[in-house]
Parts: structure tokens; C-alpha cells; sequence
């Protein structure tokens, strides 16, 4: 029912508002939202730190060490259960995210492994260093990523773009940050721009990346938020819409 609903909204997006056929990436507490807020899609993020995935099962010799220290029993599941969350606006839809940070592509086969991991609707990887992020996109087993997110110290060529949005992969950039102070902001537009010299800002997805309410911005300041990051008017539109719903539907034919 949910998918139908996002159907529904992107079939009408050319002449509905945009207002009322947007989607955010949301880390706070989707209570507080409503639709109201010009949003119909929520998606509430968890993220899985590195740390908590042990050195993965890429590494032979490191995975023996784990096994020996117990870190590699397979009842152990490293992905926290979603948050399921009842509300009274029938008409918001809220879907489950989860940001996995990675330092070895072992440790995303881990995170495949899981059984919580199948009631997540987005998956979203972090790479820690320039070779999981190679990894990432030379892997044959890395087909349920939707969304990269990435730092301004993450090296990335035209090439590794290109074959980014080959697998159909967003990259991401949020505007939360930009909030905190000057160095974040100035951060997030150097990442933008990073975007735009090597893809022409193809597939990148603006999300909120809030923690609360008062700093989510309404769908119209975010599209001109978009131009500011480099992004034309048209991809700053399907940043938020398009886009943000074509990963829901990408994660919903491989479930299929």
C-alpha cells in the first residue's frame, strides 16, 4: 500500500505542487512531523557505526583474530531493529533508513547478512577510506546500496561517478549541517561542488539530516537551497522528489 501511494504521488508530481510530493531523509522523531510541513515521505535514519561491525570477513587473518575473541558469532545481530512508528496523518507516509559507516567491504557483507536488515527500506553507506569506496563500486555484491554519502576528503573521479549512477546510486548532501556553523557550511558546499565537477550534480539527493524539527526547512526553501549547491533548477526539483522516490522503488523491486 505504501508503494502504491508513492506511485500515485510521482505519477501526479507534474501537476501537483511540489509541496505536497516531496520527500526528506529525517534523523529525529518523526512525531513531530505531519504533512503540515509539506512533506509526504519520511524517512527516519539509523546509523550503524564501523566499529560495532568487528574488521568484517574480508581480511582472512583479522577475521580469525575475531572469531577467537568472539566477535564473529553469527547470532549476533549488528543492525538495530527500525523504528515502527504509529501516527494519526494518514496521509505521511514514514519509511526506514540505514546509514551503514564501512572501513572494509566485509563489513557490508555482514550487514547484508542480517535479518533486521530486511525491514530497512533505504540502505546508505558511508566509506571511511577511498579504497571501501572503490570497493563499493567494483563489487558485484553491493547491489542493494541506494545511496552513498560521502565527505569532502573522499576521492572521487568522473569515472567512479559515472559507474555510481550505472548502479543507480544517489549520492547525498545535507543541509542540517550547514546550520551548526561556518566550517560545516562551508563543507557541504565544497561537497556540492565536488558533486558538480565530477558528475554535473547527475543523482545527488538533498536530505535534511536533522535531528529535530527546527531544522527541517519547507520543500520550496530546500529547491532554492539546491540551486545554491550547484544543482539546476530542474535537478534541485527531482533532488527531493524524483529522486528521493526512485530509491523507495528501487529497494521495493529488489524485495520483490
Amino acid at each position: 500500500m505504501m508503494i502504491l501511494s508513492i506511485l500515485s504521488l510521482n505519477s501526479l508530481d507534474k501537476s501537483c505542487s511540489t509541496w505536497v510530493t516531496t520527500a526528506s531523509i529525517f534523523r529525529g522523531e518523526p512525531r513531530a512531523l505531519s504533512t503540515s510541513d509539506g512533506y509526504t515521505l519520511i524517512a527516519v535514519n539509523t546509523t550503524v557505526n564501523s566499529s560495532l561491525l568487528g574488521v568484517g570477513n574480508s581480511n582472512r587473518k583479522k577475521r580469525k583474530i575475531a572469531e577467537c575473541n568472539g566477535e564473529n558469532k553469527e547470532e549476533n545481530d549488528w543492525v538495530p531493529t527500525p523504528k515502527f512508528i504509529n501516527h494519526d496523518d494518514f496521509k505521511l507516509k514514514i519509511v526506514n533508513r540505514l546509514t551503514v559507516q564501512i572501513s572494509n567491504i566485509g563489513q557490508l557483507h555482514r550487514i547484508s547478512s542480517s535479518q533486521n536488515f530486511k525491514s530497512y527500506n533505504i540502505l546508505a553507506v558511508e566509506p571511511l577510506n577511498d579504497q571501501v569506496f572503490q570497493d563499493i563500486l567494483t563489487s558485484s555484491s553491493t547491489s542493494s546500496i541506494n545511496i552513498i554519502t560521502c565527505n569532502i576528503k573522499t576521492s572521487i573521479t568522473p569515472k567512479q561517478y559515472t559507474i555510481a549512477m550505472e548502479k543507480n546510486i544517489y549520492f547525498e548532501v545535507s543541509y542540517a549541517p550547514m546550520l551548526v556553523n561556518h566550517i560545516a557550511r562551508q563543507d557541504t558546499l565544497s561537497l556540492a561542488h565536488l558533486f558538480h565537477m565530477k558528475g554535473k550534480s547527475k543523482n545527488v539527493i538533498v536530505s535534511s539530516g536533522a535531528v529535530n524539527k527546527l531544522d527541517i526547512r519547507n520543500p520550496h526553501d530546500v529547491m532554492n537551497l539546491g540551486i545554491l549547491l550547484g544543482l539546476s533548477r530542474k535537478q534541485s526539483k527531482e533532488s527531493i522528489t524524483q529522486g528521493c522516490y526512485s530509491i523507495i522503488l528501487q529497494r521495493y523491486e529488489k524485495k520483490k
